[in-house]
């Protein structure tokens, strides 16, 4: 116990160092490998939640992959009047195959209510080059997702 008392700056440290790279490893795959193990799903916004003390804020949103439903959060560089106008539209989510935690929420990316399967989403996204550039530029994700 006195090992921890006296060593817990450089412990704190480490930790923070290990954490840091994680986050990094993690976005550094979904970079990597989005193009080839990438599948789109449906994501709907269902809320906004605050963090820090009024210094930000991010999406809590939902989607559906086969029968089963996830739910993931997402930060933004949105005004928040205008993340408010977003609750309850439907967006394009990016997510691994081999990692369905790690996935993105593109709200530059708007989906159509036409479009109700991850199916036709995949044909939708394939038939317009116009989105390939917001693809190619990761969101943010935040720590710990």
């Amino acid at each position: 116990m006195d090992f921890f008392k006296r060593y817990y700056p450089i412990i704190l440290f480490f930790l923070i160092i290990a954490i840091i790279c994680y986050d990094f490893s993690v976005r550094d795959d979904f970079k990597k490998n989005y193009k080839n193990q990438g599948e789109y799903a449906i994501g709907k916004i269902n809320s906004i939640k605050g963090y820090g003390r009024g210094t930000g804020f991010y999406f809590l949103y939902s989607f559906k992959v086969g029968d089963k439903d996830y739910k993931g959060r997402s930060m933004v560089d949105l005004s928040f009047s205008e993340a408010e106008k977003n609750i309850d539209k439907r967006f394009l989510v990016l997510y691994l195959k081999h990692n369905i935690y790690n996935n993105r929420l593109y709200v530059s990316i708007p989906v159509n209510d036409k479009i109700k399967s991850n199916f036709e989403l995949h044909r939708w996204v394939s038939c317009y080059p116009a989105i390939q550039p917001k693809l190619d530029s990761i969101p943010g994700a935040g720590f710990f997702l």
